[in-house]
């Protein structure tokens, strides 16, 4: 008995094996462990069509990696357990191949990592350059009305700001004894050229030349010619005389007041002639190289919806502004409507046809002179501008290129999607199309500017050759696993695509938890609320892919920035906000210009920062908590931090790819309240 019993309880004896195997529950667990693995695997024991791709000389099993994450290498396929990617295949035979820097691979495989390429070709490439801004005074439109004689303003006819007049209207009446004498000079000049005889001689051109100067002086403070023939015709001098306007246009600004008394050069009025106005604009510097003196602009304002204007570059400022890094940029506009009203905002874009060496192309500028100081002015041959008289110059001396011209034949480009970008180094992954099998080889390459969709290649490729334009990262993971050299690791070596120069082991610093400063009013924390909820509309636009909502996002934060009043905050604060503000100002400007997503995302985290500053320093208002969180993967796995105002996550910088990818990790209550965190 203690022999059986023995045998029962141990694995090694056979008396164990022969009784456990006759049992039902015994063969119940073995088939739930092999399904168990067959899961686990992702079905690739099971499903050998999936797993295993036909190479030459027979097949071979695989190793499945994960794009985003070339750490993770399983048996079969399925999902990656870190980001949920779907695994890409990696055959092992495949790594044996003629070059460092060269992928080869079954058409299964290239089917599965969806790999797409297109030709390098040589074509006219079209930048799209977005810029924000005002609607202002042309400067050169503009009367500033002095009194030119000095005394007292009886009455002024015009007395309030935005009246429109017409040129001649009643401006003033001014009671001047200089006019007065002025006037009694006249008509005794007058008088002595009456006695003067004909034949007088020197006499007589003496007494016209005395009712010229007369007259003369009458006009120069003021008095228009049919004011003097008036007075000539009465024959007596006015104690009272009424100034017209000079011009036509708005009453931007009135100086004075009635009855007070004036000097020479005193300000009175200011008039505007809003028929032509002025945009003024702000480009990011990476974007100059596009924009021309006397190109053509189109912009829009919300308050002309469904309306495109356009106008011409006239002034691109030559300085740099160092803390936004913009250029400001003029443009003129005709308002011959006066639909335009200075302090409107303003979306603008041009369009710039780009030739070799980033020359700009206009074919309506070819071989044409236009004038250094109105680019309006344009004509067919050399001469001198109708309005300033200046030489004009050259359309190529401006920055041109002629569309005919051999000398500037269409630029090499590639798609915007082909180049993998790290720091100034560009790797491509050209296909070798004289090939048994889909094989791809890394190159490093020279780019010149982006236009639009495309590169410019300034050095690297040649015209024919294709490039990969969808599946290149997946390309560069397999070089990674290699430890061989790619966009990452150019020298190779480094361990699952870490680069040796610990770039991509670099992480983002946890935001700087200030305390929350004191002194706040409470009327400046109720006006940052329509600033969180801009941007608030800005993170979930992003996170949920809406480019356009985004942009439009990023208009109305620059807008409630721009118009925030700070005069409430004491002097102390007032500076940390002046220094956030123009941050995020400047962030969001930018911004506004970003057509593709890398880019507004980049600057998002921008935004997401300075908002975070702002929150822990000055608070917000009401009842809600706003929660930073964090996502690990972003950028190239450095990782972000971004603000919310709900703690199921919302990722902005991958949208719906990861949308939940991201924890909290600390929690900002509202105003008046401390940290949770």
């Amino acid at each position: 008995m203690a022999d059986r019993d023995s045998a029962l309880t141990s694995p090694s004896g056979t008396g164990w094996w022969n009784t456990v195997r006759t049992r039902p529950l015994f063969w119940l667990i073995v088939v739930a462990a092999l399904v168990l693995g067959y899961v686990l695997r992702g079905g690739s024991g099971l499903a050998p069509s999936d797993s295993v791709v036909e190479l030459d000389g027979g097949s071979q099993a695989e190793t499945w990696t994960c794009s985003m994450h070339p750490q993770i290498q399983l048996p079969g396929p399925g999902q990656c357990p870190i980001c949920f990617m779907d695994l890409i295949p990696v055959s092992r035979d495949e790594r044996a191949d003629d070059g460092p820097r060269v992928v080869s691979m079954s058409e299964t495989a290239r089917r599965l990592a969806r790999i797409v390429t297109a030709p390098v070709e040589r074509r006219y490439a079209q930048a799209v350059v977005r810029m924000v801004g005002t609607v202002d005074y042309d400067e050169t439109r503009l009367a500033h009305i002095p009194a030119l004689v000095p005394g007292e303003l009886k009455r002024l006819f015009v007395d309030y700001t935005g009246i429109e007049i017409q040129e001649g209207d009643h401006m003033v009446v001014i009671d001047s004894p200089k006019l007065l004498a002025a006037q009694e000079e006249l008509l005794q000049a007058l008088a002595a050229a009456q006695r003067t005889p004909p034949a007088a001689g020197s006499f007589g051109e003496t007494a016209a030349a005395t009712v010229r100067a007369a007259r003369e002086k009458l006009t120069r403070w003021g008095l228009t010619d049919a004011q003097v023939a008036e007075i000539e015709e009465r024959g007596t001098a006015a104690d009272q005389i009424t100034l017209l306007a000079p011009i036509g246009g708005v009453v931007v600004a009135k100086n004075a007041l009635e009855g007070t008394y004036v000097q020479v050069g005193t300000p009175i009025y200011t008039i505007a002639d809003l028929s032509h106005v002025w945009v003024k604009l702000e480009a990011y510097e990476s974007d100059l190289v596009w924009l021309r003196y006397g190109q053509t602009v189109t912009f829009a304002s919300d308050a002309l919806p469904g309306e495109t204007l356009t106008g011409v570059i006239a002034f691109i400022d030559p300085v740099l502004d160092a803390k936004t890094r913009t250029v400001k940029v003029r443009v003129n506009v005709s308002n011959a409507e006066r639909k335009l009203k200075p302090g409107m905002f303003v979306r603008a874009v041009v369009t710039a046809d780009v030739a070799a060496g980033g020359r700009v192309m206009d074919a309506s500028l070819a071989g044409r002179w236009i004038c250094p100081m109105h680019p309006d002015v344009v004509k067919k041959a050399a001469g001198d501008c109708d309005i300033c008289g200046m030489p004009l110059v050259t359309a190529a001396s401006l920055g041109y290129a002629s569309v005919s011209s051999s000398t500037d034949p269409p630029p090499l480009v590639i798609p915007a999607s082909a180049p993998l970008i790290t720091g100034k180094r560009a790797v491509v992954y050209v296909e070798h199309l004289d090939r048994d099998r889909p094989t791809y080889e890394g190159r490093e390459i020279v780019l010149g500017p982006r236009a639009g969709d495309h590169y410019i290649v300034a050095s690297g490729l040649e015209e024919g050759e294709w490039v990969v334009v969808n599946g290149a990262f997946k390309i560069d993971s397999e070089l990674q696993i290699r430890a061989a050299p790619s966009m990452m690791s150019p020298e190779g070596g480094g361990a699952h695509g870490q680069a040796d120069d610990g770039a991509a082991a670099a992480k983002a610093r946890p935001p700087v938890k200030y305390m929350r400063m004191t002194g706040i009013p409470s009327e400046f924390s109720v006006m940052l609320k329509p600033i969180y909820e801009a941007y608030f509309d800005l993170q979930r636009a992003l996170a949920d892919d809406k480019h356009g909502d985004a942009l439009e996002a990023l208009d109305q934060l620059y807008l409630k920035f721009h118009t925030a009043d700070a005069g409430s905050l004491p002097d102390s604060v007032r500076t940390i906000w002046d220094g956030l503000r123009d941050r995020i100002r400047a962030t969001a400007r930018a911004g506004a210009a970003d057509d593709e997503w890398d880019g507004l995302r980049a600057r998002f985290e921008t935004i997401a920062g300075v908002m975070i500053d702002i929150d822990y320093r000055l608070g917000h208002f009401g009842q809600a908590t706003h929660y930073i969180t964090f996502c690990p993967m972003a950028f190239g796995n450095r990782g972000a931090y971004w603000l919310q105002d709900t703690e199921s996550i919302l990722n902005p910088y991958f949208g719906h790819a990861m949308l939940k990818c991201g924890k909290v990790t600390d929690r900002i209550a509202a105003a008046g309240n401390k940290h949770d965190g």
